[in-house]
């Protein structure tokens, strides 16, 4: 967790990590229908191939929530 975001984000549970537009939007779509609200950072790997980084979605996704949220979040993400 970042020295900004332990300090001043509401966000600072760490509920999931993502990897891959599919799974992102997957487990988005279920906190949003929960009506969890929630906070993204997304992570590439600068070291990849260019031609493998365009052909194989591996971004990093850590989607956060508040701490009050995070059994909600559990339950969404889990159903």
């Amino acid at each position: 967790m970042g020295l900004f975001r332990m300090l001043f984000s509401k966000y600072k549970c760490l509920v999931y990590t993502a990897f891959g537009n599919e799974k992102y939007y997957k487990v988005i779509n279920n906190l949003k229908e929960y009506g969890v609200s929630y906070e993204t950072v997304s992570i590439r790997n600068p070291n990849l191939n260019a031609n493998f980084a365009r052909n194989n979605d591996l971004t990093q996704y850590d989607i956060y929530v508040k701490e009050e949220d995070k059994h909600k979040a559990q339950q969404a993400i889990h159903r």
